[in-house]
């Protein structure tokens, strides 16, 4: 399997940065909208999941990411939001966005924004990793995460963001 493209960053105005990744995957929107919102599928890439879609519902993330957020936006099956707090970046926030390449194929960007850079390469590490599993868990199957491809992925990351990230 050919290794996924970098994400990548764009640095804000406030001096922390956005983190973009884009995967295009053999599935109709509506099979990934599912992967990206159902707590059975969800759980199957990233973690254990409680999710209430709509806006102001609770997003909590239990296992390898750990997160009580707030759903910001749900445009089925388009667009789907929530806060990512964290004690150095408490105001970040993750936005999915799901386009149809054709119809049996789709377009994931997912970013997330105001991030301290030194927490960029581990993030960047940590969602190129989940996403990653995101192709088999569209077919509904489980992909442990992965700590040596982790790694490999860190050092990847440390090589390409090395000059970008005060």
């Amino acid at each position: 399997m050919p290794e996924a493209p970098l994400g990548w960053i764009s640095p804000c105005s406030d001096g922390r940065y956005k983190l973009t990744f884009e995967r295009d995957l053999p599935n109709g929107p509506n099979e990934v909208w599912r992967a990206m919102t159902s707590e059975e599928y969800v759980a199957c890439w990233l973690s254990e999941a409680e999710i209430e879609l709509r806006p102001m519902g609770r997003l909590r993330l239990r296992g390898q990411c750990n997160v009580d957020g707030e759903v910001l936006e749900v445009q089925a099956p388009a667009l789907f939001g929530w806060t990512w707090p964290h004690p150095d970046h408490p105001a970040s926030e993750v936005h999915i966005s799901i386009a149809a390449l054709d119809l049996a194929a789709s377009r994931v960007t997912l970013v997330q924004t105001n991030l301290p850079g030194r927490h960029i390469l581990d993030v960047a590490t940590g969602w190129h990793t989940h996403l990653d599993a995101l192709p088999a868990a569209v077919l509904g199957s489980h992909t442990p995460f992965d700590a040596e491809l982790a790694a490999i992925n860190y050092r990847r990351y440390s090589a390409s963001l090395a000059k970008e990230v005060r």
